[in-house]
């Protein structure tokens, strides 16, 4: 899907780009519309995965019960080898290998050359191997060996058209166009853009040699001397050369064309070109599945991630309902949610309950991670005094503590050693009989620690409760293999026949 709207992307900035250069605009104003073009297009496969900002949900406690409310969806499978995207990189690395080489040589040109002279502070070089006046890096203006014959006003002229090149900072924009032809190196309307920005750069520095008042019929013959010099031999495609028969037909024509804007291009040109090409990719960015919404993020605990998280996924609280399992990374991926309202819950042993409310799905793409807390234990031990009156000693019950099976990735704590409570005599005497309730937190050796009352039916059942339950020794609970503390809930429920 990506790929296809960078296709139709690029396409669109081109034709747009084509169909503006058409205005009656001056060649500078026409250069920077196409390198705006061929700049938006190399930036498209960023801006077209623009996503909004992940939102981190924590849940809020409400009741202690063996399931969490979040939103969540599942992983999709590991999707097979992409042979277009494969092919699609291995055209950008042949053709940027074959720019590179290119750029090597020019190095390699330059380097070899002889020191001419300067002009406006801009080194002035005379290559051996070069037939045709040129701008490399540096930046340095390349010459001939044939200049030095030159007359000296066509040397002027060709001087003044190269120091065009570096003062409108031409070799950056060249580098733009050329890159966005290494990522869209298949796409006919890339080239077509990267020549059409190349004429316009070289007629941009025709009008700046014919607004140095040099007359347009003595700059044109200047222009075909020059061609006609470098006739047949080839010129590096990694140098901007001044004159390419190619082009030099409709550049004459331009030269000699009285009506022609020849001023330059200024900052509201490039700010208005860059709003005007951003509108038209914008839709491009929004453009997802149709069939729905996408839906991406990660539900995690303290720890890591949680795998295996079962969802049910209502829309507009009692509507269509979604079911299925977040994937074995805790990651998940979704598309096709309709847009709306939605109330959502996991199932998950292990984890406190959580409440979201509604979580409103409104945009093409939303990402939300989820973070659980680690949920409860409970420990039910029931003391059975016997009958009010009699006197034989109290019991604990034989079936032991009642534990809440902790399943995922939590290995649950279990109960080492307890010490029974004892049934208190003055208790026992009044009747007092009811639950004790506790909290308390086993450390990561398996120790109780921590320990708090929240409901006693009387002070001397607590007291005995509390006495018991502090000698009690739990193993290790494990969340990934790794001890962690462990919040307990510990119900003593002490018990008379009637």
């Amino acid at each position: 899907m990506l790929e296809l709207r960078c296709l139709f992307g690029v396409t669109v900035l081109t034709l747009a780009a084509g169909l503006a250069t058409r205005l009656r605009l001056s060649a500078a104003q026409r250069h920077c519309i196409w390198t705006v073009a061929l700049g938006l297009s190399m930036t498209l496969p960023w801006l077209l995965q623009w996503s909004p900002p992940v939102e981190t949900i924590v849940g809020k406690n409400v009741i202690e019960m063996q399931r969490v409310f979040i939103t969540v969806t599942p992983q999709t499978p590991a999707a097979p080898v992409d042979w277009p995207k494969m092919l699609w990189w291995a055209g950008m690395a042949a053709v940027g290998g074959w720019w590179l080489f290119g750029f090597v040589r020019v190095a390699g040109m330059v380097a070899a050359s002889s020191e001419h002279s300067t002009h406006d502070g801009v080194a002035v070089r005379m290559c051996a191997g070069l037939r045709m006046p040129a701008v490399a890096a540096g930046p340095v203006i390349l010459i001939p060996e044939a200049a030095a014959s030159w007359p000296s006003e066509r040397l002027e002229m060709v001087l003044t058209h190269e120091l065009g090149h570096v003062r409108r900072w031409d070799l950056l924009w060249r580098l733009i166009g050329t890159i966005a032809c290494c990522v869209y190196w298949f796409h006919p309307l890339a080239w077509w853009a990267l020549a059409q920005q190349r004429r316009e750069s070289e007629m941009s520095c025709d009008d700046r040699v014919l607004n140095t008042h040099t007359a347009p019929a003595a700059y044109a013959e200047g222009l075909l001397a020059v061609a006609r010099e470098a006739s047949g031999h080839a010129t590096p495609a990694a140098l901007m050369a001044m004159a390419k028969p190619n082009e030099l037909e409709g550049r004459l024509v331009a030269v000699l064309d009285n009506g022609r804007r020849r001023g330059g291009s200024g900052v509201l040109v490039a700010a208005m070109s860059l709003v005007l090409g951003l509108m038209a990719v914008t839709p491009l960015a929004a453009w997802q599945d149709a069939s729905g919404a996408q839906m991406k993020g990660a539900v995690r605990d303290m720890v890591g991630v949680i795998p295996g998280a079962k969802v049910v996924l209502r829309l507009n609280g009692d509507g269509a309902a979604y079911e299925f399992e977040s994937g074995p990374d805790g990651l998940y991926a979704v598309k096709g949610l309709p847009e709306g309202s939605y109330s959502v819950e996991v199932l998950k042993p292990g984890y406190a309950a959580n409440s979201l409310g509604k979580l409103s799905i409104t945009s093409k793409i939303r990402l939300a991670d989820f973070f659980l807390e680690i949920g409860r234990i409970r420990e039910t031990v029931t003391v059975d005094g016997g009958k009010r009156d009699s006197a034989a000693a109290t019991s604990a019950s034989d079936s032991g503590p009642k534990r809440i099976r902790v399943s995922g990735n939590i290995q649950a704590a279990k109960l080492l050693s307890k010490v029974n409570p004892v049934y208190p005599k003055e208790a026992k005497a009044a009747g007092v009989q009811g639950t004790v309730r506790m909290q308390m937190v086993v450390s990561k050796e398996g120790n109780v620690m921590g320990l708090t009352l929240l409901t006693s039916p009387s002070a001397e059942l607590a007291r005995s409760a509390m006495e018991a339950v502090t000698q009690w020794k739990y193993s290790p609970t494990l969340l990934n293999g790794d001890p962690i503390e462990i919040q307990t809930i510990v119900d003593v429920n002490y018990t008379l026949a009637p």
